[in-house]
């Protein structure tokens, strides 16, 4: 079905609407963004109301804060209890509502303030954060019956794309009290073994984030000063170097949709923020002092709330003070809080820090807990930022600017070192990269083994950053696209049209080659601070991966609408689901993509209706049912990290029973034979993406067991390329032969070296 002009307009409005950060940063205040936003909404969707009610948590009721048609002394008074009127039931549902006749529907309530009984159309959508309530959006129009499909369509798309920076509005509208952060001193340290979590090397001075901007915010023995002028100026620099830091982000990080700092703005934004520090200079405080009593009562409000989302503006919260207080006077001599070309020492970060550091230009990071496993960790890798992971908490009371030393490539860190170390540091590092450039000279997507037995090399991408890297590489394709990391690294869901604009770039950037998309994996490690799921008692055993995806159907199928969409012209795009655990699971999350394909289908979008789809093997419940697998799915993927981890009961990222997660352990090594060979059987094409694919001592049995496609990061490609074609496929098969007669660890570790 032909797409309708207005159908087009609709979906270019969408895209226009994707960078909303010119808006928040085009804006005077927090009132005049939500009406500048309703202004914009009304006028594309040619409705002569639109307007935005936030949802006051404290009184549980949608509040009306900004409107185009409606009377505007209704903004502030008009309120309601979830579940009453059009728009409280809008919010208790969480589903849409379009009325051709609102009049007629007998949850319609009538509000004298507003004067709308003219408007018969009513059209409203929930702005939402996964399970978090935000608000909601509403259009309205005289002419009866006048909302089609395509405009619920693009409202909630719109709601979506709202949500982020309207949770960061609506979070500020009441904080109260005060807070602090203790410092204590710090041990002698000197040399630190721990874990490389991302290659590379730097040298520089160190700062403690947290503690950086969080101590200027904190301290209270200091000389407070600064005028009026001192401050204005100090939030217009700052407002200028957030909008550069926010564009050098997005640059190197599409998928951020340059909105990490969009707290940021908002606070700026915020009269409760910036004018109440301003009415205190008024009354006789120095700047500084202002700057620090406002942020205080945030940061005790936010530490005290009960919802981790909200705990986690802590550190926005720190970062915009702190910027503020650096900016009201000249720089330290040491340089306190500035992480451009410093290294970072932190407890622990969330993605969207780690964003922000990388647009400063961070050399490396070191984290004093954590393991490598982590997310944070594979986005470094995948920005080329040095990271250390260690056990110890000292670090966070280093001195600022003590030199330190990161050595990503083994997992060191020297505090101080001295000229020695850094001579032959330098020697060392110089030495990897000629060898790495000369490794990267080879083109490895294809392998063939000396009797020319062909295998695919397929990359496992991240971040959009990655793809040229892939092409280089000459990659067969992307075996396994992670779509979490647009998820991970934003502060609140992809609405559907911001995932399409990522995935289409995928699609396009691999021009024919097979591309795989996992869908949404969160959950045990891969938390994510805006929804209500990240303190389970159990996280890797809890509602993660395809569970979270099939309890959260509306998140789902946004994925998936996007994906398909993205897809639409393509013969070689795959569907992949995570932590299948039983036939039935596959089924369902199955009928959803078909559900979704039949409703793209009706509403005329242009989509593909043939994807090939499959699922993650990760559990040991496939093993047993492998056959009733292979029957219905198209496709196959050995996700070994978590298949050995659950396979063996270990978690991985912990460093006590770290000895215990044992990929060459011979149940493993069996289950995986098993589930190869009835895949091979029912022609099924089966790969390995985990971190036994790149594992050069297990190549060997891979190839003997059958497998014939390695999806792995493409920088492992030229050395796994290398690997292969050193092989021939008998004496693999006679040494896979030799570990599965193994029956303990210590035979097959003997055998290991034997190809």
């Amino acid at each position: 079905m032909p797409m309708s002009g207005k159908r087009q307009d609709l979906l270019n409005m969408l895209c226009d609407l994707s960078d909303l950060s010119a808006l928040v940063t085009g804006s005077a205040n927090i009132e005049n963004f939500l009406q500048r936003t309703v202004a914009l909404v009304s006028g594309h969707l040619g409705t002569p109301v639109c307007s935005i009610y936030l949802y006051d948590e404290t009184a549980d009721e949608l509040v009306l804060k900004a409107t185009v048609g409606l009377n505007p002394e209704a903004v502030g008074r008009v309120r309601m209890g979830s579940g009453h009127g059009l728009v409280g039931t809008v919010m208790a549902t969480r589903q849409a509502v379009c009325e051709g006749h609102a009049s007629n529907n007998p949850h319609f309530r009538y509000f004298p303030e507003t004067d709308e009984l003219a408007y018969e159309s009513f059209l409203a959508v929930p702005i939402q954060k996964g399970v978090v309530k935000i608000g909601v959006l509403v259009v309205q129009h005289t002419e009866s019956d006048y909302f089609e499909t395509s405009d619920v369509m693009a409202l909630k798309a719109t709601g979506a794309q709202l949500a982020a920076v309207l949770e960061n509005a609506r979070l500020l509208m009441d904080l109260q009290r005060m807070c602090s952060i203790p410092e204590r001193p710090v041990c002698n340290l000197g040399f630190i073994k721990g874990q490389s979590a991302s290659g590379g090397v730097a040298f520089a001075r160190a700062t403690v984030w947290g503690r950086s901007h969080g101590s200027l915010v904190a301290e209270s023995a200091v000389v407070d000063s600064g005028t009026m002028a001192d401050f204005r100026r100090a939030v217009k620099n700052t407002g200028e170097q957030l909008s550069a830091l926010q564009q050098r982000c997005a640059e190197r990080l599409p998928e951020s949709a340059a909105l990490i700092f969009a707290a940021h703005f908002m606070m700026l934004k915020d009269p409760k923020f910036i004018d109440r520090m301003a009415e205190q200079i008024e009354k006789g405080d120095p700047a500084s002092r202002a700057v620090r009593e406002v942020a205080r009562h945030y940061l005790d409000l936010f530490a005290d709330s009960p919802h981790p989302y909200i705990r986690e503006k802590i550190s926005d919260i720190e970062d915009l003070a702190g910027r503020l207080l650096n900016n009201l006077a000249p720089p330290l001599p040491d340089g306190n809080g500035d992480t451009s070309n410093r290294v970072v020492i932190a407890q622990a970060l969330y993605p969207s820090e780690l964003l922000k550091l990388a647009a400063e230009s961070v050399a490396g990071i070191v984290l004093a807990n954590g393991g490598v496993t982590s997310h944070v960790a594979i986005i470094a890798r995948s920005l080329k930022i040095p990271m250390v992971v260690v056990q110890c908490p000292e670090l966070m009371h280093l001195p600022e600017v003590t030199p330190v030393l990161v050595d990503g490539e083994v997992g060191n860190v020297y505090v101080d070192p001295s000229a020695d170390i850094i001579a032959r540091f330098d020697a060392s590092h110089q030495a990897i990269q000629k060898v790495t450039g000369l490794k990267t000279s080879v083109r490895a997507g294809t392998a063939h083994t000396r009797d020319d037995t062909r295998v695919d090399l397929l990359a496992n991408i991240n971040l959009l950053g990655e793809l040229p890297l892939a092409r280089e590489m000459g990659a067969a394709g992307i075996g396994l696209y992670r779509t979490e990391f647009p998820f991970l690294i934003r502060p609140s869901f992809p609405s559907e049209t911001e995932q399409y604009l990522v995935y289409r770039q995928v699609v396009a950037a691999m021009d024919g080659k097979p591309v795989v998309f996992r869908t949404l994996d969160i959950g045990g490690e891969k938390t994510l601070a805006y929804t209500d799921s990240v303190n389970e008692p159990n996280p890797e055993l809890g509602l993660r991966s395809i569970r979270f995806t099939l309890a959260y159907r509306d998140i789902f199928e946004q994925q998936v609408r996007a994906i398909l969409r993205a897809a639409a012209g393509s013969d070689s795009v795959g569907i992949m689901f995570p932590l299948i655990s039983s036939v039935d699971d596959f089924l369902l999350a199955r009928q959803v993509v078909r559900d979704c394909q039949d409703r793209l289908k009706a509403d005329g979008l242009d989509h593909n209706d043939h994807p090939a789809i499959g699922m993650m093997i990760e559990l040991p419940s496939v093993v047993e049912t492998m056959a009733e697998f292979a029957a219905e799915a198209d496709f196959f993927a050995i996700g070994t990290n978590d298949f050995v981890q659950y396979m063996l009961g270990v978690d991985r990222s912990n460093k006590r029973v770290a000895d215990y997660y044992r990929p060459e352990h011979p149940s493993v090594l069996r289950a995986l034979e098993r589930v190869v060979r009835v895949a091979g059987d029912r022609e099924k094409p089966i790969s390995i993406c985990g971190e036994m694919a790149h594992d050069e001592s297990m190549i060997p049995f891979l190839l003997g067991i059958g497998i014939r496609r390695l999806s792995i990061d493409p920088q492992f490609m030229p050395a796994v390329h290398q690997r292969i074609e050193g092989l021939t496929i008998g004496p693999c098969r006679d040494h896979a032969r030799t570990l599965l007669s193994a029956g303990s660890i210590a035979s097959v570790h003997k055998a290991l070296g034997n190809i």
